[in-house]
Order: C-alpha cells, then sequence, then structure tokens
C-alpha cells in the first residue's frame, strides 16, 4: 500500500467568514483515516488571497487533491492552476455560474441560477411575483443582486407593492443591510441569499430578523461537504495510489451524484436543487450525507438503472427515507445498453398505459427535465402490419383522449415524408411528432441525482446477497453489512431472479423469466433526416444520432435469438454480428447496404412471458418489483416510478395501520 495521500483544503478559516471554514474542519475531523494526511490553507475567502495559496499548492508538488475554495471568485483564480498540474480540485459550495469550462474539478453544488429562481418562486406567495432586490456592496453582493435584477427584467410587473425584499451579500453584509432596512421602516420579509444559511447567521440577525427566510443548497451546505469529503475517502480507500485524471475518472465514480463533462453536477442550473427555507428551521436538523448507509430506512430500491433510479426518487421527493443498493459504476446494465426510444404508443395496452403516463410526467410534461435527459425531439413511427392496426387504433384513441399528437399514416404518405424509409409489408404507421429519443445514461444520473438531493442515500457499492424476512418488513444483506426496511423495491433488472426466485411468476408453472441479449450498431446514416422508427413487422428498430458519440449516425437494432445469456454488456461487436444486423436491416432502410459502420454496443435485457413485473409480490419480505421489460423499461421509467411509489405507499400504509 502507497504512503499517506496529502490532500489541501483550502477554506475561510479566520476572517469575517470563518464560520464557513467551520464546515470543512469539521468534515475532515470526522474522517480520520490512516490513508489521507489533510493539511489546511487559509485563503479567508479572499479571491487575491486564494490565487496565492492556490500557487503555493501547486508549487508544493505533493498534494493528491483540493477540496474547497468555498469563493467562487476565489475558485476561478485557481482552476486552470491545478488542471495544468493534475491536481483534482473538489468543489461544495463555489456556487457562481460559468466556474466550470473544461474537465478536472467536480462541483457537488448547483449554481445560482436556481437559486434566483428558488427565491423568486418563494416570493410568490405573498401576493407579488416581483420583490425587490439590495445588495450589501461587497463584490459578491452585487454580482448575485445583477443575477436577480436580470430574471426580474423579463418577469410580470408586480401586483402591489412588494411585501418581499431579497438581502444579496455576504452573511456579516446581509445581516447589516437587513439591520438598516428595518430601521428605515421596511415591515415586510426578508428573503436571502445562500450565504446566509450559516449558523451565526440569525445572531448577527437578532430581531431584524421577523419572519426571514433564507435559501440554501438543498439538504444543507453541510450534507454538500461532506458528500465530497466522502467521495475522495472513498476514490482513495478504494486505489491508495492513484492520481491526476485516474484519480478524478475514480471521483466520478464514487460521489454518487453525477456531474457533466465538465464537473458540474447534471442539475447545477435547476431550482429543483435549492430551497428556500425559514430562517428559524435553516439549522433545525441534521441533514444526512448524500453517501453511505443508513441503519433503518424506510425503504431500500436494489438497482440505480433508470428504473430504480426514478423510483427512488419519486419516494424521496414524498419525503420517504430511501437507501439505494448498486453494483457501482461500470456494472453491466440494461440501461447502458439501452437506444433510449421515447414514444407514447405501446402495443401492449399495460405498457402503452406507462407510456402515456411517462410523458406526461416527463417527455412531454417537463421540457427542462427531458432536456437534461438529453431527449431530442426527431417524431416517432410505429410501422403496422394488417394484424397490428386494430390495437393501434385503439391506442390513437387514448393518446388523443391524453392530449398527445398523433396520427396514421398510410403507405403513401410514409413515402413521400421519408423517402428514404422502405415501406415493403407495412399496412400503415403511427406517427407521433413528440416523439424522439434521450440518453439512458443521462436519464439515469437526472433521476438518481435527484434522489440524492431529497435525502436518499447510497450503500457501498456491491450486490445484495439476500432478502429476508424480518419484523420491520425486510432484512437486506450485504457484503458490508444488514440493514432492515419497511419495504423493499427491486429494479435490479436482469439480477432479479437471483434475488426473488420462485416470486417472480405470475402464475403457478408458467415460464420462467430469461435474459436476452441486445445488441445494435451505428452506421452513418449520410445526413439524411430520419426519424424513430420501430417496426413490428420485423422487429427492427432505429433512430438518428444527432449528437454526442456517434453524431451523424444512426442507430440500428435487429433482434437476436440468444437466451439465456450471461449479464454482460461491451461495445465491441464482431464482423459477423455487424453484418446479421445490417443484413436484416437493408430491406427497411437499403441505404444501409453501403453504409460505414461506426461502432456499436450489446447488453442483456430481462424477458418474461407475462410481461413486465409492477407491484406488490405476494409473501415475505414485503417487496415491491419493477422488472422485466423486455425493452421497454426507458421510455416508461417515469410512470412505473410513480406506479411502485404507490405500492410503496400501499405497503408502509397497511403496516403503519396494523401497529396502530
Amino acid at each position: 500500500m502507497g504512503s499517506r495521500a496529502r490532500v489541501a483544503v483550502v477554506g475561510p478559516f479566520s476572517g469575517p467568514r470563518a464560520s464557513w471554514g467551520v464546515l470543512l474542519t469539521r468534515a475532515a475531523a470526522a474522517r480520520p483515516g490512516p490513508g489521507i494526511s489533510w493539511e489546511f490553507h487559509d485563503d479567508r475567502g479572499d479571491a487575491d488571497r486564494a490565487a496565492e495559496v492556490g500557487r503555493a499548492v501547486v508549487a508544493d508538488g505533493g498534494y493528491a487533491a483540493v477540496v474547497g475554495h468555498f469563493n467562487s471568485m476565489g475558485a476561478a483564480r485557481v482552476t486552470d492552476g491545478y488542471r495544468a498540474a493534475g491536481l483534482p480540485l473538489l468543489l461544495p459550495l463555489s456556487t457562481a455560474p460559468g466556474l466550470l469550462t473544461e474537465p478536472g474539478a467536480l462541483r457537488w453544488c448547483a449554481h445560482d441560477t436556481g437559486q434566483v429562481q428558488a427565491l423568486l418562486a418563494a416570493a410568490r406567495p405573498s401576493g407579488h411575483r416581483s420583490p425587490d432586490v439590495v445588495d450589501d456592496g461587497s463584490a459578491y453582493g452585487r454580482r448575485l443582486a445583477d443575477r436577480f435584477r436580470v430574471a426580474l427584467a423579463t418577469a410580470e410587473p408586480p401586483e402591489h407593492t412588494p411585501v418581499d425584499v431579497v438581502v444579496c451579500g455576504t452573511h456579516v453584509g446581509a445581516a447589516t443591510t437587513a439591520r438598516r432596512l428595518r430601521a428605515e421602516g421596511f415591515e415586510g420579509r426578508l428573503l436571502f441569499t445562500d450565504d446566509c444559511a450559516v449558523e451565526e447567521f440569525p445572531g448577527l440577525l437578532g430581531s431584524a430578523a421577523g419572519d426571514a427566510h433564507v435559501a440554501r443548497l438543498r439538504g444543507g451546505a453541510r450534507r454538500h461537504v461532506e458528500a465530497a469529503f466522502d467521495c475522495l475517502v472513498d476514490a482513495l480507500a478504494a486505489q491508495p495510489d492513484v492520481r491526476g485524471d485516474a484519480l478524478l475518472a475514480a471521483l466520478r465514480g464514487h460521489a454518487g451524484i453525477d456531474f457533466d463533462s465538465r464537473g458540474d453536477a447534471v442539475d447545477a442550473a435547476t431550482s429543483s436543487a435549492w430551497e428556500t427555507v425559514p430562517l428559524a428551521r435553516a439549522f433545525s436538523r441534521i441533514p444526512a450525507p448524500m453517501t453511505g448507509p443508513v441503519s433503518e430506512p424506510d425503504v431500500v430500491v436494489i438497482g440505480d438503472g433508470v428504473v430504480g433510479s426514478a423510483v427512488a426518487a419519486e419516494l424521496a421527493a414524498a419525503g420517504r427515507s430511501v437507501a439505494i443498493a448498486t453494483l457501482g459504476p461500470g456494472a453491466p446494465a440494461a440501461t447502458a445498453a439501452s437506444g433510449g426510444l421515447v414514444r407514447s404508443y405501446e402495443p401492449q395496452p399495460v405498457l402503452r398505459r406507462l407510456a402515456i403516463l411517462s410523458h406526461q410526467l416527463l417527455w412531454g410534461g417537463d421540457p427542462e427535465e427531458a432536456a437534461r435527459c438529453g431527449f431530442r425531439r426527431t417524431g416517432s413511427l410505429v410501422l403496422l402490419g394488417p394484424d397490428d392496426l386494430p390495437e393501434a387504433e385503439r391506442g390513437l384513441a387514448e393518446l388523443r383522449d391524453a392530449g398527445i399528437t398523433a396520427e396514421l399514416l398510410t403507405p403513401d404518405q410514409l413515402r413521400s415524408r421519408w423517402p428514404d424509409l422502405s415501406t415493403a409489408g407495412i399496412r400503415a404507421a403511427l406517427w407521433e411528432p413528440d416523439g424522439g429519443y434521450a440518453s439512458p445514461t443521462a436519464t439515469a444520473a437526472v433521476h438518481r441525482t435527484r434522489a440524492l438531493r431529497m435525502g436518499a442515500t447510497l450503500l457501498p457499492y456491491g450486490p445484495v446477497r439476500e432478502l429476508l424476512p424480518h419484523p420491520r418488513g425486510a432484512e437486506v444483506v450485504t457484503a458490508d453489512a444488514a440493514l432492515t426496511a419497511a419495504c423493499v423495491v427491486v429494479a435490479a433488472g436482469s439480477g432479479t431472479p437471483a434475488l426473488l426466485g420462485d416470486r417472480l411468476s405470475f402464475r403457478p408453472g408458467a415460464q420462467a423469466s430469461r435474459t436476452r441479449r441486445i445488441r445494435y450498431a451505428f452506421f452513418d446514416r449520410g445526413g439524411r433526416e430520419l426519424p424513430v422508427v420501430n417496426d413490428l413487422t420485423t422487429g427492427l428498430w432505429g433512430r438518428p444520432q444527432l449528437d454526442g458519440e456517434a453524431a451523424g449516425g444512426h442507430l440500428t437494432g435487429r433482434p437476436v435469438d440468444e437466451w439465456n445469456v450471461p449479464v454482460v454488456s461491451g461495445d465491441t461487436l464482431t464482423a459477423e454480428q455487424i453484418a446479421h444486423i445490417r443484413g436484416g436491416a437493408v430491406p427497411r432502410w437499403p441505404w444501409l447496404d453501403r453504409a460505414p459502420f461506426m461502432s456499436g454496443r450489446f447488453g442483456t435485457d430481462l424477458y418474461h412471458p407475462d410481461g413486465p413485473f409492477l407491484g406488490l409480490l405476494s409473501g415475505e419480505p414485503r417487496t415491491v418489483v419493477a422488472a422485466c421489460w423486455s425493452g421497454a423499461g426507458f421510455k416508461t421509467a417515469p410512470g412505473a416510478a410513480a406506479e411502485a411509489a404507490a405500492a410503496v405507499d400501499y405497503v408502509l400504509g397497511a403496516r403503519a395501520g396494523a401497529r396502530a
């Protein structure tokens, strides 16, 4: 094992902002592990001093990573230097937008764009839409106030004189400004920005508080600081000698929340990562960490693919205490191999109901969230044979009743709109202009990060060994520990049968679930404008790839008759497998005959002849299951999560009633 890793912890340990530095010293003191040496550097929360500290840390040459630089203006002065030196930077609390432009740092907190929206939303219940905005005269306060004024410039005018004032600035300056406003006769409500979410602020504010509210990162700043420290401890415990870019990659794997390519949290720009709370309650409880086990959660969700993450987010948002069990980064999962197709029509009524609900909740109901999931609206075609028409007509009526735009197209209309698509054997097609595709991994990341922001925790990576009955509901046994919960949700994809065994059957004697190989290739589409296609006559599926990896390509999938396969995934296809996909797809997309192969992927799905399992299983332990999607899980995950959460609510309500 290597020597102790030296970590520079940089923050305001003296001066007017030293209260924030206490969060860093407390977090380090609680993690005295033998593998890390925490070394403190005081930048006093000053940008010039931060630049000096950053140069000294780089010049030392012996540090493995840096945690801190609470002040965003100071952090902006040092990120390039740390990046050039190969020093990963962990930023728990620097909230300025645009701080990260290149890889090299990871930022746990959301940025101030969402804070502005959260505070403006908090002002609306007071009876107006546009609060007044003041600042404390500091550079930080003026910069933040300017962001509010930009947002207010496009807002609706107030219905009457504002009764709320947003005070922007450092916690010391904001307290002084608030006391001045009270002395000048202001009697309305004061809303404070996040620098005031520190323990000494109520004492500084004193009798000027009134009905004061303060914005803070959801769950509190302490939670973000401790999550960053835990991430670094876990990464170095797993790989003590890793450094530089390899350490940065390891940190991403241990962070729990997910980051974009620059290092910002995937929800960095959203108001949902912020909360505005009464000052009297801002410090009333110690929030749970973003990572680390909890001994007795309400629910353990097994699986952090797109379905499991969506379930965990739904439950955490409803106030349930949730622990998420996952194999960890890089584990084979159907989500990683999904094509990400999004539409509302499914020929199976149960799946169609979930797809319609998912459209209402996410794909068509929350455009901002859908965009964070990488949603691209290309339109979606479901190609129909003669036997598919009756169900399609029923489905079309259901979609229209739900407010979803859709129509049936004839083969002639198909040929006219998409001449690169052959209509051989097609009787009609169901067209959804609002369909498209999204990134499965980004979608799972958005749901998982939302769950953690709402208070869910991650168990240590590794498989769940066993589910056992327990008086409390269920005992979940992992390699590291056993914990109890009132209920378990199994959304473990192809790992579900190993956990549930004979319970995973709708009727006695039914065929057991089986693993099945999924495989697709990207071919250069040559600039063709193409929609998402699902061909019910052949089983083919395809979609354009507009950006990102394989941009300019066409994802082309063909079913393969490979069953009971190992649960693996990867991005290597043989020449024979590529030829199989191309050969089956050319009759539908003739241009694929000469299209260059770009890349491909394979994975494992779980199939059951009775269709998906979604709901409460009979018997003990008390288990809700969401599995056996056979390819439809991605698009229906939001709806499935809502139904799984309702089943959990039923279990918890029934148990509470039994205890009463």
